[in-house]
C-alpha cells in the first residue's frame, strides 16, 4: 500500500468517525432531559433526526389505547358553499378489518399524520400537561412544533382532496380537516352499556387548493 492511499484511508477514517460522532450526539441530545442547550438546537437537532433517525422508545413501553382518533375533511366551493364533512380515516380501517391476512397500508397514512399532529416531545408535553394541571401558563409551540405540524395539515389536506372528488362538482377551490378525538370510557366503567366517551374536535386552518396541487 502507498503512502497516498495510507493517507487517504486515514482521511476516510478520521471523517467517518466524526460523522459518527456527530449523528450520537444529535441523538443523545435529542433524549437529554430539557435545558437551555436543548432548547437552543432543538430544531437543528430535530431536521437532522426527522424522519429517518427519529429516538422513539415507546416500542419498550407502549401506551395503552385509550382514544379513537381519525380525521374528516371538507370542501369550500368557488361559488361560497360548503359541503358537508367526509371521513377520511373510517375507509380505511374498513379495509384492514375485511382483510385480515394482507391488511392495506393506507390506514397507515392518516394514523401516521394523526400522531404527528399531537405527539411531540415527552418532556415539553408532561411540562404542559403538568402546567394545564396546575392552572399554570402553558408553554406555546416551539418553531419545529408547528413547521412540523403545519406540513401534517398540508399532507392529510391532500390526501382527503383525492378522496374528495365528487366535492363541488371536482373542482373546490379550499380544503379544511377536521380531527376528532374519541376518549374511551375508563376501565372501571368496560361493563356499563351507558357509558359514553367524551369527544374533542380540532379544526385547521382551509388549505387553498391551488396551494396543495
Amino acid at each position: 500500500m502507498t503512502h497516498t492511499h495510507r493517507k487517504a484511508r486515514r482521511a476516510a477514517l478520521l471523517i467517518g468517525g466524526a460523522l459518527l460522532g456527530v449523528h450520537m450526539l444529535m441523538s443523545a441530545l435529542s433524549q437529554a432531559p430539557l435545558s437551555p442547550a436543548k432548547l437552543r438546537y432543538y430544531d437543528t437537532v430535530a431536521g437532522y433526526l426527522d424522519p429517518y433517525f427519529t429516538q422513539n422508545w415507546m416500542l419498550f413501553a407502549p401506551d395503552p389505547l385509550m382514544d379513537d382518533r381519525g380525521i374528516l375533511s371538507r370542501a369550500q366551493c368557488a361559488d361560497g358553499k360548503t359541503t358537508a364533512f367526509y371521513d377520511v380515516t373510517t375507509p380505511f380501517v374498513e379495509q384492514v378489518r375485511n382483510a385480515r391476512f394482507f391488511p392495506s397500508r393506507m390506514s397507515r397514512i392518516i394514523t401516521a399524520s394523526v400522531q404527528q399532529f399531537s405527539n411531540g416531545d415527552e418532556l415539553l408535553m408532561r411540562l404542559r400537561r403538568e402546567a394545564r394541571n396546575d392552572k399554570k401558563p402553558v408553554m406555546p409551540q416551539l418553531p419545529h412544533e408547528k413547521r412540523s405540524q403545519a406540513e401534517a395539515v398540508a399532507f392529510v389536506s391532500r390526501f382527503a382532496l383525492d378522496h374528495m372528488s365528487s366535492a363541488c362538482k371536482g373542482n373546490p377551490a379550499k380544503v379544511q380537516i377536521r380531527m376528532y378525538i374519541h376518549e374511551l370510557p375508563p376501565w372501571s366503567k368496560r361493563n356499563d352499556s351507558r357509558a359514553e366517551g367524551k369527544v374533542s374536535v380540532q379544526d385547521f386552518p382551509w388549505q387553498s387548493v391551488k396551494g396543495l396541487r
